[in-house]
């Protein structure tokens, strides 16, 4: 039995989900053929998972930032002009290979070109791009191309949603939608951190593609920040004898659970991998951003999370963490070590896929 994996070039999130589920797929038939599709990260994704083989190729989707990492609203109504061209071009390219079934964290044309083969499609996200899209304003994409998101997203067999989806993209695609637990990796290669005696261990975590590297510079080259310890990503110096920066080779990831707290973007996966250590959060969103600014909403709302705004970030961080220490920390703590969360979200969709499709 084949598959093939459509991964889309936004993010690191989506790999390490995808990773999960194709680990759980091989634990239950690990004769299954899979191919992995996916063009930014390529390399990233070949050397993380364990597909049997993989094609470099781009995914169509496509969410240009600006200098202060808001979406550029120009850019992205040049690109989606045009959209339903190049899925058409895209389509034909990809009609002429057989697989028995598709996974996608909704590259839209996955769906489509599974409806034309007659076979089973399935997606994973947390969010779908048309609801992101339809938040920005002005709206970006044309009514035509929502269309075509939104018909070939109800074509799937099966749309699987973790914890903290929007409701309304849950009750748009109700007919297909089934939300799953967490999905989270079980092999995670918990890295230990140096002895920093009874000061606080803080990971900073930017995004794969350091979208928050000006910030955080700015926030420790101006502060002592002697009351923690700090881990960085490898590309991070600072002139402060309490930072610590992790290796090139290391997933930051794998440091979350050793930290008593995690400081960095609302991205889902930071926010699933922080959940299931039962680290608590201090989360910064960015410039007309609807999954940041859904993510903390939720999570704060719950008290599984709290939320630094970025200029307090930028100028006043010493001090902020000074007083969140004192009088939130050991909330958010509590309430977090006590989640009945599941976390075995790539289990569930790994278990369903193969039933449907045997």
């Amino acid at each position: 039995m084949k598959t093939k994996v459509f991964l889309s070039d936004e993010g690191f999130g989506h790999i390490v989900r995808q990773r999960a589920i194709i680990a759980e797929l091989l634990k239950i038939k690990s004769e299954l053929d899979i191919t992995l599709q996916t063009h930014q990260h390529f390399n990233f994704a070949k050397e993380n998972i364990n597909a049997t083989q993989f094609i470099k190729r781009f995914n169509n989707i496509v969410w240009h930032k600006s200098a202060n990492n808001s979406p550029d609203l120009n850019k992205m109504a040049d690109y989606y002009s045009d959209y339903l061209k190049i899925a058409a071009t895209y389509s034909e390219i990809e009609t002429n290979e057989n697989y028995d079934f598709l996974i996608s964290d909704f590259v839209y044309e996955a769906f489509n070109i599974a409806e034309v083969k007659k076979i089973p499609s399935f997606g994973v996200a947390h969010f779908t791009w048309d609801w992101f899209f339809s938040k920005l304003y002005p709206n970006p994409v044309k009514s035509e191309v929502y269309d075509y998101f939104f018909k070939a997203a109800k074509s799937a067999k099966v749309l699987f949603f973790p914890p903290f989806t929007p409701k309304e993209i849950l009750n748009h695609y109700k007919h297909n939608a089934v939300q799953v637990p967490l999905i989270v990796r079980e092999d995670v290669k918990h890295k230990h951190w140096p002895d920093t005696g009874n000061k606080k261990k803080i990971l900073i975590m930017d995004s794969g593609a350091g979208l928050m590297k000006d910030s955080i510079m700015k926030a420790f080259m101006d502060n002592a920040m002697e009351n923690s310890n700090y881990f960085f990503a490898t590309s991070y110096t600072f002139p402060i004898s309490n930072s610590f920066t992790i290796p090139a080779s290391d997933l930051l990831i794998d440091y979350v659970r050793d930290a008593d707290l995690v400081i960095g973007r609302a991205g889902f996966n930071t926010i699933s991998e922080c959940l299931a250590a039962r680290i608590p959060m201090l989360l910064i969103s960015e410039a007309m951003n609807p999954e940041m600014e859904h993510n903390i909403i939720e999570l704060m709302k719950e008290r599984l999370g709290s939320f630094v705004g970025m200029k307090e970030f930028e100028n006043n961080l010493c001090d902020f963490l000074n007083r969140f220490f004192d009088n939130e920390y050991e909330v958010l703590l509590k309430t977090i070590q006590q989640h009945q969360m599941e976390t075995n979200g790539a289990k569930v969709i790994a278990t369903k896929i193969l039933d449907y499709v045997s």
